[in-house]
């Protein structure tokens, strides 16, 4: 029924009565002195739930009611403090939530946790996590007593994943490696399959708390194999650099200037390479080659005595060719010039003039 007394802008106006827009309904509170100090605030506030796809609702609400209990008043119920406390444990996205519930939604600490975990533990969430603690598997890098305790935190995240126990222990024992299978039958006097669920959770419970040789055997493996590979890789980039500065050397060498020769001073190739220009080369051509070498590479008592130059056409005093095409000669023709022999006139002899003819 409308107020007939309430005016047209009070409608426009929420109604700011205490809690008349929160989703907890707050219960009645018998003590006289009940106070939230703001320490003690703080204290829950430091510890909230932003509802993260990576954030835990079960470990949170474990966390949340460790701390309300450390809280106790005369004529205050526990679920009075916690619903009192419970918004100030969540931020951002779980806040949100909270507050679009409606108004006066939970009035038992119960129906406010089911709440919360259907919301922030969904289908696709316990999917996942059932899924992880069915599929257990010991890392190669892990010790028996974080293989434990990574899997019973599988089973704190999702409480409700339904394994039965005898399944949960046959699971974690065919999870492990080889190795820590034949470790725990030796323990268990044969096969652990053998004892009861209770009997093989004991054991495991009791070989974990006790793996200290194979934590520190395990990191030990695992920075030899560390060690390994960074060697290989060392070697790796080592024959890459050596590689590199080979191909760098003979990239020099085929871009160096060329060399002259030293008969017809071309550049490109040296003295024994050299084309030969003419049919024949004359011996003071041979001699002031000789003579201007300083090394003498032709010569058969020097260290760098070439056998092979002394057949370069160059070097050589008659015309082969020339010679092939002549008859032999006599005997007698021993004063005759050799046809591939060049003759020069004497260095201080006048060349003859020719007399002029008479008139």
């Amino acid at each position: 029924m409308e107020d007939a007394t309430k005016s047209l802008l009070e409608y426009g106006i929420p109604d700011t009565t205490t809690g008349l827009l929160s989703s907890i309904f707050r219960p009645p509170v018998t003590a006289q002195h009940f106070e939230l100090k703001p320490q003690f605030i703080q204290f829950i506030s430091n510890d909230s739930f932003a509802g993260l796809p990576h954030d835990c609702p079960v470990s949170h609400i474990d966390s949340f009611l460790e701390k309300c209990d450390t809280m106790k008043m005369n004529g205050v119920t526990d679920d009075a403090i916690r619903l009192c406390l419970f918004p100030f444990s969540l931020r951002d996205r779980a806040k949100e939530w909270l507050r679009d519930e409606g108004t006066g939604s939970f009035d038992t600490w119960d129906k406010l946790v089911k709440a919360f975990l259907v919301k922030f533990l969904g289908q696709e969430k316990t999917a996942r996590l059932r899924n992880e603690l069915s599929t257990f598997r010991q890392s190669d890098d892990e010790s028996l007593y974080e293989a434990w305790r990574r899997f019973k935190r599988l089973q704190r995240q999702c409480p409700h994943h339904g394994i039965p126990e005898w399944m949960l222990i046959q699971t974690f024992y065919n999870g492990l490696t080889h190795e820590f299978r034949i470790y725990i039958d030796a323990a268990s006097g044969g096969s652990v399959l053998t004892k009861n669920p209770t009997e093989a959770r004991e054991l495991i419970e009791k070989m974990a708390a006790n793996d200290n040789y194979h934590l520190g055997g395990r990191q030990n493996v695992k920075k030899g194999g560390k060690l390994d590979v960074d060697a290989l890789t060392m070697l790796t980039n080592f024959v890459q650099a050596l590689t590199s500065r080979f191909d760098k050397l003979q990239a020099g060498t085929s871009t160096s200037p060329q060399e002259v020769c030293q008969l017809c001073n071309v550049h490109g190739h040296i003295a024994p390479d050299c084309p030969p220009n003419s049919s024949e080369m004359s011996i003071e051509q041979a001699n002031a080659f000789y003579s201007s070498n300083s090394k003498k590479p032709y010569d058969p008592y020097s260290n760098s005595y070439n056998e092979g130059c002394k057949h370069h056409p160059n070097f050589s005093y008659k015309n082969t060719q020339a010679q092939q095409n002549q008859p032999p000669q006599s005997p007698n023709n021993y004063n005759q010039p050799s046809p591939g022999f060049q003759q020069r006139p004497p260095m201080n002899q006048q060349p003859v003039q020719p007399l002029p003819p008479k008139i």
